[in-house]
């Protein structure tokens, strides 16, 4: 497996979609702008426009989601973490210091690309948010559950400032953690660094623990 392509993927589902509809739109704009119709058929052509740029964000994120399961699959859900987290600091410049411990074996596939995905947008919101270049991320399970904690010592936030407006990702991680019974958690204050937790419970197909580091 192609370490390289997991990261790829992870270009593609974050940066593509955006990256097409940027380029989509200057493409249609300077048709319009060198031959420009009547409003009804600006208008048809917007919507057209709208209709084919969601239809590739959506393909290409079904190809991350294929790309990053088969990576865990391949990898495991510590293997896969530290990898992403030794490209994501090669990428940023920054240092991530990644450790695992007692993890109940096998996770579902669900489990395991639900905490990779929070564990992507919580090291992209720390990056670039808390203002330092060094990271703290664990993972380890208890009894019925698996936690992940990414951690800084920068500029944190008011939670409740951000939550009321949404910011930060946190959202998309809550939700995430949710479909699956999970929990988000968040300590933070300004200038006293953040840090996330999730929580997910797993399925005791296997009840043993395996200690990785």
């Amino acid at each position: 497996m192609n370490l390289v392509g997991g990261e790829h993927a992870a270009w593609a589902g974050k940066e593509c979609p955006e990256s097409l509809d940027d380029s989509l739109a200057a493409i249609e704009l300077e048709q319009l702008h060198q031959d420009p119709p009547n409003l009804p058929e600006v208008c048809r052509r917007v919507v057209e426009l709208q209709k084919q740029t969601r239809k590739i964000a959506t393909d290409i994120q079904t190809l991350s989601h294929g790309l990053h399961s088969a990576k865990l699959q391949y990898l495991g859900i510590a293997g896969a973490m530290r990898a992403f987290c030794q490209e994501f600091g090669d990428q940023t410049k920054v240092k991530i210091d990644f450790k695992s411990h007692d993890l109940p074996g096998p996770l579902s596939p669900d489990v395991s690309l639900c905490l990779f995905r929070v564990l992507q947008e919580a090291l992209h919101n720390s990056a670039k948010h808390s203002g330092v270049r060094h990271f703290e991320v664990r993972l380890w399970g208890t009894g019925d559950e698996v936690h992940l904690t990414v951690g800084d010592s920068g500029a944190g936030f008011d939670r409740a400032a951000v939550k009321e407006s949404q910011g930060l990702g946190l959202i998309s991680m809550e939700e995430r953690l949710k479909l699956l019974k999970g929990t988000l958690s968040i300590e933070s204050q300004p200038r006293g660094g953040t840090t996330i937790h999730a929580c997910v419970p797993f399925s005791p197909g296997s009840n043993s623990l395996r200690t990785a580091s």
